[in-house]
């Protein structure tokens, strides 16, 4: 594509290679990966597999406040929290289904899994035990969540059955696994082709120019619209040890989709080369990558899991506000969500910083402020939300 563009303007080539085409193939260089998993998703629902998953936690659901099915929302909720945030609608009681909707996207989604390889691609030489860390994380985010929100709300232990037919032991159907999987690769292609190929010439046009629409001369990148606007984000960031505009950036645009964080870091970086196009593989020099954005492995680990665990995508936000029809749970779910990001990757960083030099690491008392101010925010919101709630449901009863 770049000879094509030959003897260009520098400017739209930028726009062009760099932002559109580079971002997007960043972002599908791992739909082998993504299709990898929701074709194994696929054969352990097939199998008949999920529904025994169920109801082996249902007890321990039902002991930190939720239901038993809150299990199958968050098993869904691993190929896709839209539809996983849209399956809480069977949870009969309110503030279940409210706090199944606030945690459910906590579980990572397939939109993650690029951001996860890619990390442990660069800085753990594609150590397994990155992905399967991440998804327990997940859970144990959500068990601890569970039982913040039922001690705010004074939920108490209620007597409940959770019934559900066990479909037989069966092989599963290839074909239908096979089916399964390229829907969802279909949607993901489709993203990645729509709202990512957007962002990522947004970002481009950002980075490019400055308030005054003037090019940005190169090595005066801090100047640009996208700097400006991602600098103040990144001073909160410090603490967590990846307070830098374009990490900023990236964990900005995430919140738009998760996979423009990949597409994004190619961007900001000029870094687009770390897909091998054809192979659809990361470069075997990962080391360069890694020098290249600049973070050590304990810092990189807190950038993951601070861009896994903080609120979803727009998509899945919306289906949260549509499902909780109450903005003060919202924007407590929000704030919760965030908080809770926040705090993990703020804990990875410096109790890993800790580890690894024997000090603590950067902006510890800021950051010990700022995990303060964030819990006291949500706790706040959602104990108004459910006091709404309770009135709500008294004047009905």
């Amino acid at each position: 594509m770049g000879g094509l563009l030959e003897g260009a303007n520098p400017l739209l080539y930028a726009l062009l290679v760099d932002g559109v085409i580079g971002g997007v193939i960043a972002v599908i260089g791992f739909l082998p990966l993504v299709m990898v998993m929701y074709f194994l998703i696929a054969l352990l629902e097939d199998c008949g597999y999920m529904s025994r998953v169920a109801v082996v936690l249902d007890p321990i659901f039902k002991k930190v406040g939720l239901s038993g099915k809150s299990i199958i929302p968050m098993i869904i909720g691993t190929g896709c929290s839209v539809p996983g945030i849209m399956a809480t609608r069977t949870i009969k009681d309110d503030r279940q289904r409210k706090t199944t909707a606030m945690l459910t996207p906590f579980m990572p989604c397939g939109a993650k899994l690029p951001i996860i390889a890619l990390f442990a691609g660069v800085f753990f030489n594609d150590a397994s035990w990155v992905g399967t860390a991440m998804y327990f994380a997940g859970i144990g985010i959500i068990i601890v969540g569970a039982l913040f929100i039922a001690r705010i709300t004074g939920e108490r232990h209620a007597r409940s059955f959770f019934i559900m037919e066990l479909p037989e032991y069966k092989f599963p159907s290839i074909k239908r696994a096979a089916i399964s999987m390229l829907s969802r690769a279909k949607a993901f292609i489709i993203k990645a082709g729509t709202i990512i190929l957007l962002s990522n010439a947004i970002v481009q046009i950002m980075q490019s120019f400055d308030w005054k629409l003037r090019v940005v001369a190169e090595g005066a990148e801090n100047t640009s619209i996208l700097a400006t606007v991602a600098s103040p984000f990144a001073i909160i960031l410090i603490p967590l040890g990846f307070g830098v505009w374009q990490l900023a950036a990236a964990a900005i645009t995430g919140f738009i989709a998760k996979e423009n964080v990949v597409g994004t870091l190619a961007v900001v970086y000029g870094i687009t080369n770390f897909i091998d196009v054809e192979e659809f593989t990361l470069i075997s020099d990962g080391a360069g990558v890694a020098g290249v954005l600049g973070l050590t492995s304990v810092s990189a680990l807190a950038f993951l899991m601070f861009n896994l665990f903080t609120p979803p995508c727009f998509a899945a936000i919306g289906a949260m506000n549509s499902e909780m029809d109450d903005r003060k749970w919202f924007w407590g779910a929000i704030v919760f969500q965030f908080s809770m990001g926040y705090i993990v990757a703020f804990i990875t960083y410096q109790v890993g910083t800790l580890i690894t030099t024997g000090a603590l690491g950067t902006a510890f008392i800021p950051g010990l402020m700022i995990v303060s101010a964030m819990i006291g925010c949500g706790l706040y919101l959602v104990k108004k939300g459910d006091r709404k709630a309770s009135k709500r449901l008294a004047m009905n009863a």
